[in-house]
This record gives structure tokens, sequence and C-alpha cells, in this order.
């Protein structure tokens, strides 16, 4: 059965802003997946002096792998043998070759599954490293 709503509650929504595509590193891995699927595919972040936009993410870490589509069943076994990793926000502190970056946010890890660099074309976040030769170390969004 339907309930009524109250209508002297309603409130509108803000409208969207260009500040709100901007990644900030600083919040959890969590919030920041759902930032990039909330504004797919605007999201963007800073690296080396270009525009990076973010198209597809992957919380990092033991709370996510049931959640895990088969193609990435992968992430679980490398990222669980090997000391979990730590870093400065924005930092990659690992790269997971055929999956991608990971990065430090400010609280989790994220792996980059997809991005693309102004005026390139998308690509996987392992064509990414490979193609812009990804450090351990280096810092993306700053």
């Amino acid at each position: 059965e339907p309930i009524a709503q109250d209508d002297s509650l309603a409130t509108y929504a803000p409208l969207i802003q260009n500040s709100d595509y901007q990644i900030d590193w600083s919040r959890s891995a969590l919030e920041i997946h759902n930032q990039i699927r909330g504004f797919f595919p605007n999201c963007v972040t800073s690296f080396r002096g270009q525009s990076l936009k973010v198209m597809a993410t992957v919380p990092v870490g033991a709370e996510y792998w049931s959640e895990l589509p088969p193609e990435l069943q992968k992430l679980e076994k490398v990222w669980s043998s090997e000391s979990e990793a730590s870093g400065t926000v924005g930092e990659v502190v690992k790269v997971i070759k055929g999956l991608g970056p990971v990065l430090q946010t400010g609280a989790g890890w994220l792996l980059l599954w997809q991005v693309q660099l102004s005026g390139k074309k998308a690509v996987s976040g392992w064509d990414f490293a490979n193609g812009s030769r990804l450090a351990m170390g280096e810092i993306i969004g700053s």
C-alpha cells in the first residue's frame, strides 16, 4: 500500500558543479569509487601537469574481495600475498601486472581500472601504467 509523502519536506538537489568532478584523494577509497561511478565519465585529477579522467576504479582490501567480478579475482591473490602498502595520499603504492596502479587514499587503496589522459583514448590502468612508465612513489593528483 502506498505511503503518502509530505510535500512540504521535499527539497531540491543542488546543481552539479565542475568542482564536483575533481577527485580529492584524501577521501576514503569507497567514497572516491562511488564519486567516479556517480559522475561517470567526468571525474578528473591531474597527472604530470595534464588532466587525467578516471573512468573506473576498484577499491582494494579484504572487505571488498567478495564483490570483485571474475576478471578481478587475481587482485585478491596478488594483494594478500603482499604486505599491505602505505604511502601519502595520491601516491602509487603498487603497480599490479595486468591490472594497473593502486593508489593510497585517505582511507584505503584504489586500483585505477580505466583512465583517459587529455587528448588520448581511454585505456586500462595497466596500459596507462606501462605507457606512462608509472613508478611506485609517484603522486597522482598534485
